[in-house]
């Protein structure tokens, strides 16, 4: 791998992953594009401790607060609702749990079809189209809403929207906030939580990936890798920060438009 494919994939890894464009229609749309060799599991591992590294930087209170409610918890497991009444850190950890179980079972259960739908780009110029829809519908719900507490039903909700970005083309990031204004979440509850759910998906991918990692080969230098890597945590963390302040100003629509731009070329010349 050059060091220009490295850097380009990390950065679109980075700039994907958050923005709800969907980061796996993107990186099969460019590296067919372009021409781009297909990357090393060493590769793609990296690649995803950078985008770990840079939600973990944004929301690194969060991140504490919830280890400290998981210790809580384990600790004194009976007592798991009264820590959930009254404890934030718990309360977030059993919300991550719930939102992470349905997108586990998907996996599990469709590993193959998933598989098989990342080498049809047609299905992913059609993916793309209605990731625009639903940040389209997003849009026009984030104007009702004003919020309210979150509970385990809303979680599970967020959940199954993540589970169905697992196909290729559908945004992770873009299902799970449109999921959260819909269950009556404010837009700045449906983006946090949905970049705190990408914690326990991102680092899921990266223990699935460990067995091929150890029989995988490195076919580039370690700064060749390291570039990647470090550009996917610089542009994810960007990503974050400019998503944050989108949805902030009511402006989920510019997505929609963008996706609905590139699918649609994507059903023309695939």
């Amino acid at each position: 791998m050059s060091l220009f494919s490295a850097v380009l994939l990390g950065i679109i890894q980075g700039l994907t992953e958050f923005l709800p464009v969907s980061s796996s229609g993107h990186l099969v749309l460019f590296s067919s594009l372009l021409n781009l060799q297909q990357s090393s599991i060493v590769f793609e591992v990296l690649v995803h401790v950078g985008t770990l590294g840079a939600v973990l930087v944004v929301f690194w209170g969060e991140f504490v607060e919830m280890v400290q409610g998981f210790l809580k918890l384990i600790r004194s497991p009976s007592r798991w609702r009264e820590l959930y009444d009254s404890d934030a850190g718990c309360r977030l950890f059993i919300w991550l749990v719930v939102g992470t179980l349905p997108a586990v079972a998907a996996a599990l259960l469709l590993n193959d079809q998933v598989e098989r739908a990342f080498s049809n780009t047609r299905l992913v110029g059609g993916t793309l189209i209605l990731t625009g829809l639903i940040l389209f519908l997003a849009d026009r719900a984030s104007r009702r809403t004003q919020g309210r507490s979150q509970t385990i039903a809303d979680s599970l909700w967020v959940g199954i929207g993540q589970a169905a970005a697992l196909l290729p083309g559908i945004s992770r990031s873009g299902t799970t906030i449109a999921c959260g204004l819909a269950r009556g979440l404010s837009r700045e509850q449906a983006a946090r939580f949905s970049f705190l759910l990408s914690i326990p998906s991102i680092f899921g991918a990266l223990v699935y990936s460990l067995p091929d990692l150890a029989k995988g080969r490195t076919p580039a230098s370690t700064g060749v890798l390291l570039a990647g890597m470090l550009a996917a945590a610089l542009t994810g963390y960007l990503a974050i920060r400019m998503l944050l302040a989108v949805i902030r100003g009511g402006r989920l629509v510019w997505f929609s438009y963008y996706t609905w731009f590139v699918g649609l070329l994507v059903l023309i010349f695939a």
